[in-house]
């Protein structure tokens, strides 16, 4: 199970929620630990929904759509007790609890006579036991998911604006709010196995930036160094987001001996992000370059030093910031911090609000945390340092190799 529940409990009894209704891919992934088909290309809004009640005696449950019955077989299938499916609209007939029926779900068929792999068994399986009682859609199916949890005219709390319209529409008494932080600061807080998934996602992505920095050659495109970092990435089961060298790509178009490069690379590993950056120069390095990464090491240390439960992100800001200048960097800007998980930044965001703005955290045990330590200068070139860590009760535990290192290709 990837869900804190003992923190959702205790974030909804705060919040004066009766249950969490997830629409959002990563939100529907955390609470019920099934990742869709449809969630990746995206832009299939309502196609799955999960919902989390307070009460622990009342089932939580899953809607999916019909297709994704076998693939939820093959996935290890989800700890929550009901599944609700939906199909197409019957012709006026009507389920058990008064909503509209859906046609059947016939699936695929099986061969007569022809000795079936466990998994093909686990498939005619599934579907036997969810074929009928179909919804008509996906909202219908929310519905009675809701229903069965006894949630008619509860308080819900939703990541979508959207759900208390649609459940309106359909009759739901339902007091819905949006209340999409809510479910940031449930999974602001990772439970062993995110931990263990993310620092999978945190080592395959050092390994792959690193291949791709160290295959660096004068003359190469970012493009061709993208796309090293992303093969290389794919060879580790993982999935590449991106690798940045600042925020608008090589000074020079392709890249220059002696230039530094700073290398941010941003990778997904079992749907859990790798957020990593490092430096390069092709050759020998300048003693400017030597002193301003000097100074980031000085940053990284003020750092791990007060990374511990208790310190704010602006605290550690602070504290980076101005242990970088004071090692002969004054032109240093500022440092970012952000939690990693299902998002890049893992961090409650406010509605409308100019994107990179979040509360001032305070860091808790089991928070995964980046601190990041980027600089560019135009005409000269950009140097970075970041890593990642879990917060635990003593301290901090890298989830990154901490090699800081000045990276030098010959």
């Amino acid at each position: 199970m990837l869900l804190n529940k003992p923190r959702a409990y205790e974030l909804m009894d705060r919040h004066g929620l009766d249950a969490l209704v997830a629409q959002l891919s990563i939100n529907t992934f955390y609470l019920s630990g099934y990742w869709g088909s449809l969630n990746w290309p995206g832009h299939f809004d309502g196609a799955y929904f999960a919902v989390l009640p307070r009460r622990e005696d009342a089932p939580a449950a899953l809607v999916i759509p019909s297709f994704e019955i076998r693939r939820l077989a093959s996935e290890g299938g989800t700890w929550m007790p009901n599944v609700f499916s939906y199909s197409s609209p019957g012709e006026g007939v009507t389920l058990d609890d008064d909503t509209p029926a859906g046609i059947d779900y016939e699936g695929w068929p099986v061969r007569p006579g022809v000795p079936l792999s466990p998994r093909e068994q686990d498939w005619v399986a599934i579907t036997r036991r969810l074929r009928a009682q179909m919804s008509a859609d996906a909202v219908w199916a929310l519905v009675r998911a809701l229903r069965a949890a006894g949630l008619e005219g509860a308080r819900l709390g939703c990541d979508d604006e959207r759900t208390g319209s649609w459940l309106a529409g359909r009759g739901l008494d339902a007091r819905c709010q949006y209340r999409r932080d809510v479910f940031n600061l449930v999974r602001l807080v990772k439970t062993p196995r995110e931990v263990e998934l993310l620092r999978k996602a945190a080592q395959v992505n050092e390994q792959a930036l690193l291949v791709a920095g160290h295959g660096l050659r004068e003359g190469a495109s970012w493009d061709e160094v993208e796309d090293v970092y992303m093969a290389e990435l794919a060879k580790q089961g993982g999935r590449g987001v991106y690798l940045l060298c600042g925020a608008a790509g090589l000074p020079a178009v392709r890249a220059r001996r002696g230039e530094p490069i700073m290398f941010d690379g941003l990778a997904r590993h079992s749907n859990y992000h790798g957020d990593f950056g490092r430096c390069f120069v092709i050759g020998e390095p300048s003693a400017e370059q030597v002193r301003r990464h000097r100074g980031l090491t000085r940053g990284w240390e003020a750092a791990h030093a007060i990374l511990r439960p208790g310190t704010r992100y602006s605290d550690i800001v602070r504290e980076v910031t101005a242990a970088i200048r004071g090692a002969g960097f004054p032109e240093y800007r500022g440092c970012v911090v952000h939690s990693l998980g299902l998002e890049h930044t893992d961090d409650p965001k406010p509605v409308a609000a100019q994107p990179g703005l979040k509360p001032d955290a305070v860091l808790e045990p089991g928070m995964v945390v980046n601190v990041d330590m980027p600089f560019t200068e135009i005409g000269w070139g950009s140097v970075h340092i970041e890593d990642t860590v879990v917060i635990t009760p003593q301290g901090c535990d890298p989830l990154t190799s901490l090699d800081l290192r000045l990276q030098v290709v010959p």
